[in-house]
């Protein structure tokens, strides 16, 4: 594994918020009801401002480099789990071959994305300057709001 820099850290959350904002854009495509349609494209909105917010932030710090010998675990650590973070390359709509569109199968994948999101930007804040952690919390606290509005929304239509 070569050197981490900054610009590999914003690129992994850029290619997260790119991702959430395709599959919520897909889903409020599909779903019927207009208050659930509003929901994800108000998610998909989100994820297009965070992307936003990381790509300025490459833009600034990326060319700092992080892969000193004390960090080589914890970057190794990080880029094995990000092959499982990010949303999939695919809208994931169809879950399994042949299947119709589920919205509660989206809620819960949604769910689980948000989770390892936060999970992440908890990881890398540390990376970044203590002047811009205050962002990266920010959206940390965003994402977290994502997953309680996403389990309340998901309990409304179970109901």
């Amino acid at each position: 594994m070569g050197l981490f820099s900054m610009r590999d850290i914003f690129a992994v959350a850029i290619k997260i918020e790119e991702r959430g904002e395709q599959f919520y854009r897909a889903v409020a495509e599909k779903v019927s009801e207009p208050k659930v349609r509003a929901f994800f494209a108000r998610l998909a909105a989100d994820e297009q401002r965070h992307r936003a917010i990381f790509q300025e932030m490459a833009a600034q710090l990326g060319n700092v480099e992080l892969g000193t010998a004390d960090k080589a675990d914890f970057l190794a650590y990080l880029e094995a789990y990000t092959q499982n973070l990010i949303f999939e390359e695919e809208t994931q709509l169809s879950y399994d071959a042949g299947k119709t569109f589920d919205a509660r199968h989206a809620f819960l994948y949604a769910i689980e994305k948000e989770l390892d999101s936060v999970l992440y930007y908890r990881e890398v804040k540390d990376l970044v300057p203590v002047s811009e952690q205050a962002l990266i919390n920010e959206i940390i606290a965003e994402e977290r709001r994502h997953v309680v509005n996403l389990s309340t929304m998901k309990q409304e239509l179970e109901a």
